[in-house]
């Protein structure tokens, strides 16, 4: 029984040791020094990590349930641009959308893109604010409420 117990558990174990399955099913290949192109300058690790995140992050919040129809995949539809700033430790996303390479329209939401502060291993940790002008929380002033109307004696009495 203990044999049996033992195996079991170590046939679980291994069983989530195993190498997943490559999502790519086509063959390589690969690029010479006349086909190869640059997409993106080298950069750190963990700006490239930060992107990732970044691109995560917009799928996985993305309100609009069209917003990558015609795309292989979400991320043939977005740019990024990846910028270090005053916070040590911390990269500033930006998240484009780029939809003219997924067929149909191109400017599927106007002016739309995000920007997030990610770690350096892709974790968001904050979505910038809407510019002023566009906050949804700050709208008008309200009216002054008016005060109620004294109250007016019935004219047939009480």
């Amino acid at each position: 029984m203990i044999k049996a117990l033992t195996l079991a558990g170590a046939i679980a174990v291994l069983h989530g040791c195993a190498a997943p399955a490559a999502a790519w099913k086509g063959e390589v290949t690969w690029p010479d020094e006349h086909s190869a192109r640059t997409v993106v300058e080298p950069m750190e690790a963990g700006a490239a990590l930060a992107a990732a995140g970044a691109i995560r992050e917009v799928v996985r919040t993305n309100p609009f349930p069209n917003l990558f129809a015609g795309c292989s995949s979400p991320e043939q539809g977005l740019d990024v641009a990846v910028f270090a700033g005053p916070t040590p430790g911390l990269y500033f996303v930006i998240v484009d959308q780029r939809f003219h390479r997924c067929g149909g329209p191109s400017g599927r939401v106007l002016d739309w893109w995000e920007v997030y502060a990610v770690t350096s291993q892709g974790d968001v940790v904050a979505k910038a604010p809407p510019p002023a002008d566009e906050d949804p929380s700050a709208s008008p002033a309200a009216p002054e409420p008016v005060p109620p109307a004294p109250a007016q004696p019935h004219p047939e009495g009480p």
